[in-house]
């Protein structure tokens, strides 16, 4: 890929990969003197897993929807997009946030922490879905194409 497809690609994910693991961290932790510190962390684990995921999952997901529910109207089938990008990459983020940040003494506390921070961050993670896939890939695809 050439310098100018990863300019056009890599803001977007960047910044939602950002937004996201600092919501979550701030959910975990509140703000507090080691936030940043805290957020820091997630987000370069974050940035080193989710990014090369989400692109696969953003095109599986598309391509599976399309597949299965081929039938249904064009809105139908990118609403049930949004929902399995929210939820899919949410619980990635979640798992890696609540891995880099808390200290988990047993299965049991990590699932509950992850949990938690899944279901409060899901919200706002269906709306950047939601973003992605009405706004950004429409954009992003359309200069693509014209390179």
């Amino acid at each position: 890929m050439n310098f100018k497809k990863l300019a056009i690609t890599l803001p977007a994910p960047i910044l939602i990969v950002s937004l996201l693991s600092l919501f979550m961290t701030y959910i975990n932790h509140g703000y507090h003197e080691d936030f940043f510190q805290l957020w820091g962390h997630a987000w370069v684990f974050s940035i080193l897993v989710i990014l090369p995921i989400a692109g696969i999952l953003i095109m599986n997901i598309g391509r599976i929807v399309e597949k299965r529910y081929g039938h249904w109207s064009l809105l139908q089938q990118k609403l049930l997009q949004c929902a399995g990008i929210a939820i899919t990459l949410e619980a990635i983020l979640a798992a890696i946030t609540t891995l880099s940040t808390m200290h988990a003494s047993s299965v049991g506390q990590f699932l509950s922490i992850w949990a938690l921070t899944l279901v409060k961050a899901l919200p706002l993670g269906y709306v950047i879905a939601m973003t992605m896939v009405f706004f950004v890939k429409p954009r992003i695809q359309r200069a693509l194409a014209a390179l």
